[in-house]
């Protein structure tokens, strides 16, 4: 596997933690959306990529539409 944006060779997988925040004021009480991801960093130019696993990916869908997973107004 090569990088996408420098071609080195010189990528890694490593397991992270995320805590997706919501930009703006209006969103500072709006719960965030915690995710465990599988990233590919190249140790070249520092380019990373990952893809949000799909139960966080509807969390996240349910927060910016305003519902919570539990179907309540946020």
């Amino acid at each position: 596997m090569s990088c996408k944006v420098c071609g080195s060779f010189s990528v890694g997988k490593f397991d992270a933690e995320m805590n997706v925040h919501f930009p703006g004021y209006a969103n500072l009480t709006k719960p965030t959306v915690k995710i465990s991801p599988t990233i590919v960093i190249c140790r070249d130019c520092g380019f990373a990529e990952f893809q949000v696993p799909k139960t966080e990916l509807r969390q996240l869908d349910e927060r910016v539409a305003g519902t919570g997973t539990d179907g309540t107004s946020t």
